[in-house]
């Protein structure tokens, strides 16, 4: 309706300069009666024309949750597996590396059948914090707290996510110390030696929005990364590969993003039997309410190559 409106002044102003001339007085050389908007106006109300609603008229609202749904699946890694690397274990051997054991890199963990461990999965996207979007049991605020050991100089949980909220606990289940270190990029740095079979204490403040790096200084293989985030809308694959996030607004459009250490973000995958590029780990799924939906995700091995 805007462009008819537009239409109406103009010819109004056109108007008003054809009568000034007809009084007597002669027009401006830049100015010329247009007949032409009058019959345009005309043939545009009778047709119902006009310019559509925007997007923030009041009455085309955004779409809201129309109930609540799941997100399940399965990540494998299909063809030639690569093999872990052994790791230089070259410090506290006898802890370490008790008895001469070999130490393989958790870069990637791919089980028997295939099933690749320590993938992450989350919703990317901001959501309000209470329902429809929300679900009671996903919302901000928790403050139990999570365990993150190291024992025989590993740490025991390779990729750990959490609530922002939710203090960390850092143990040491060694009888040598190690040197703890978090490199966030939006939380407090953390760098901390901790005794033998001692704890610190860390509090996250903010939302990552990738993995952030955890290493110690005295063992420079030990490895693990850790990612906070605002609610609980994310998972981690268990050893064989499998996931399972509860409870996510269905009926909308959600955004989910993917990340496993040695890829950084999952691009190239094969989803339920069809190729996908999902730019930069992202890829979006409407859920139906009351129902799971399913992931086949395969890998190809090369990919770790």
């Amino acid at each position: 309706m805007r462009r008819i409106w537009k239409k109406i002044a103009i010819g109004s102003v056109v108007s008003l300069v054809a009568i000034a001339g007809g009084c007597g007085r002669k027009l401006p050389k830049n100015v010329s009666p247009d007949l032409e908007v009058a019959k345009s106006l005309r043939a545009e109300l009778a047709a119902g024309g006009g310019e559509s609603e925007s997007s923030d008229s009041p009455s085309a609202a955004a779409a809201t949750p129309t109930g609540w749904a799941t997100l399940s699946g399965v990540f494998k890694v299909t063809g030639d597996r690569p093999a872990a690397a052994t790791l230089s274990v070259d410090k506290d051997q006898g802890v370490c590396a008790p008895g001469g054991k070999q130490v393989l890199s958790q870069e990637f963990v791919i089980g028997p059948d295939g099933g690749l461990g320590n993938v992450l999965i989350f919703v990317s996207q901001k959501l309000p914090d209470d329902e429809p979007w929300t679900h009671p049991d996903a919302k901000p605020g928790k403050s139990d707290e999570v365990v993150f050991d190291q024992k025989e100089c590993v740490f025991l949980t390779r990729l750990v996510a959490l609530q922002a909220s939710q203090p960390i606990r850092i143990k040491n289940s060694d009888p040598v110390g190690h040197n703890t270190s978090l490199k966030p990029k939006k939380n407090p740095a953390y760098d901390q030696t901790i005794p033998s079979n001692a704890a610190g204490l860390y509090q996250p403040k903010a939302e990552e929005d990738q993995p952030f790096p955890v290493a110690c200084a005295i063992h420079p293989w030990m490895k693990a990364y850790m990612i906070t985030r605002k609610n609980s809308y994310f998972a981690v694959t268990k050893p064989d590969g499998s996931f399972e996030i509860p409870n996510l607004p269905a009926g909308v459009e959600l955004e989910f993003r993917v990340w496993q250490e040695r890829l950084n973000f999952v691009q190239d995958v094969t989803v339920n039997g069809s190729g996908e590029k999902w730019a930069k780990g992202r890829f979006k799924r409407t859920l139906t309410p009351g129902e799971t939906t399913k992931l086949d995700v395969q890998l190809a091995g090369g990919l770790f190559q």
